[in-house]
């Protein structure tokens, strides 16, 4: 089998079509009925991609993709009925690609040996991998945080680990625990947003055999698996009051009693926790626990974006590019760094991961030159999300240039007008060449024909077919 794949939507009969192609293709198959199907399926071991319906009952695929924080799976979205909007937040929230229904096998099978490709090289720097990268610290920013975590790390004490998505938290979180005192016990991370609300006390206190319906053996869970390492907690703010409480006085006793059991147990376990969320203003809120918050801000660290921290650039391309290239090196001159130190990047080290392995596609002799750069960043969705009515970038007001697509109308906002903008400008930057386009877009060139065609993008003089 080439790999597995999970497949979202409440649509029985599309579930059924797309399995059967995909067993097909060569894969192994899991199916979802809904969102929080979904989430009880996205547990070890993980499927290596997640086809995922937007719009669902209960929990739709944007609050799937948000609980599950970009993790381990490549997300590629399926939609019917998505605007640009839809599409902007899925791919700030991780998903690799999306795809409009009814969904065409030819367009489906080569995004999946894409994503399937593509997975294993994401890195720790682009999408908070569990693989502990060095940390890249050349700007002051982040060389304030690499000494904090060299003095606190040493300590038993709990971390806390805030900033924006796409920062590297998991990143950090490995490295406070690869410079503990705990670096040769279990580092074990959890996402708090992946565990049903019902569920989460098992998983992470465990649970004896029979103590609910379902519970047909012993289970040890997270605390137990982290005994004497480092229990890594993601997305903490996306926990419930209830589960907060439990939380809370695991830490505070250092014991734990698993579901159904009658006797509680000791664990030695150094807890560190990441969010993107405001917690003090949750707690303001009376959405997170005010004691749990002051128990967790015993270390708290703080990631820069990657706009205070452009001095780390050269680093981060340098650790980031081996892992887009596909033949051979590739360097990014001089004026391109300029391009890549102009722009916002809302979407940090993850936008940046993006943005060169679109450039990866088209560079020629290895140079990831300044046209081609802007033309990458003008493509990305990140940015178009930071545009605004007027075309005016978020970002512009704090002193930063940042590309963007060019203004659409409220009337053309829509996931159709994206795609068509996006396979322009692939078409754009291979002067025209559909062949070379259509590997680029992941898709045969048959498929790319067709859609120049919907798109009424074949009388254009600058895209001559060969």
């Amino acid at each position: 089998m080439k790999g597995r794949v999970l497949v979202v939507d409440d649509d029985k009969t599309l579930r059924f079509a797309l399995v059967k192609a995909l067993r097909r293709f060569g894969y192994e198959t899991l199916e979802a009925a809904d969102g929080l199907d979904a989430l009880r399926a996205l547990r070890e071991p993980l499927p290596d991609i997640v086809l995922l319906d937007l719009r669902m009952p209960e929990l739709d695929g944007l609050g799937v993709l948000r609980r599950f924080a970009s993790r381990a799976p490549a997300f590629i979205v399926l939609t019917g009925h998505g605007t640009v909007q839809a599409a902007v937040e899925a791919m700030r929230l991780g998903a690799y690609s999306f795809l409009e229904k009814p969904v065409d096998a030819e367009e489906l099978r080569p995004l999946l040996e894409q994503a399937l490709a593509l997975r294993g090289g994401l890195g720790a720097l682009g999408r908070d991998d569990t693989r502990g990268n060095e940390l890249v610290a050349r700007s002051a920013a982040m060389r304030e945080v690499d000494q904090m975590l060299d003095r606190i790390a040493p300590t038993d004490e709990t971390v806390a680990i805030f900033g924006e998505t796409g920062t590297g938290k998991e990143v950090v979180a490995r490295q406070v625990h690869q410079r503990s005192l705990r670096r040769d016990g279990p580092y074990v991370a959890l996402n708090a947003a992946c565990v049903p609300k019902d569920l989460f006390e098992s998983e992470l206190f465990g649970h004896r055999k029979g103590a609910f319906t379902g519970a047909t053996q012993d289970h040890r869970g997270f605390f137990l698996d982290a005994h004497g390492g480092s229990l890594f907690i993601d997305e903490v703010g996306e926990l419930s009051l209830d589960s907060q409480a439990k939380l809370l006085r695991a830490l505070e006793s250092k014991r734990i009693r698993a579901v159904g059991d009658s006797q509680e147990r000791e664990v030695d376990v150094r807890i560190i926790v990441a969010t993107n969320r405001d917690l003090w203003r949750e707690v303001q809120r009376g959405g997170f626990r005010e004691d749990l918050y002051f128990r967790l801000q015993v270390f708290p660290v703080t990631l820069p974006p990657l706009r205070s921290r452009l001095a780390d650039l050269p680093d981060l391309c340098a650790a980031l590019l081996p892992q887009v290239s596909r033949q051979g090196a590739l360097y990014i001159s001089d004026q391109g760094f300029k391009v890549l130190g102009a722009h916002y990047w809302p979407g940090n080290v993850r936008e940046l991961l993006n943005v060169l392995r679109r450039a990866a596609l088209f560079a020629t002799d290895g140079e990831l030159g300044p046209e081609l750069l802007q033309k990458m960043l003008a493509a990305s969705l990140f940015t178009k999300a930071q545009v605004g009515p007027l075309g005016a970038s978020a970002g512009a007001d704090q002193g930063h240039a940042a590309s963007s697509l060019p203004p659409m109308d409220a009337g053309q906002t829509t996931l159709a007008a994206v795609e068509r903008e996006h396979i322009f400008r692939v078409l754009e930057g291979e002067a025209g060449n559909v062949t070379r386009a259509a590997i680029a877009l992941g898709i045969d060139r048959r498929t790319l024909q067709r859609k120049m065609r919907q798109y009424d993008l074949t009388g254009d003089t600058r895209l001559d077919s060969i």
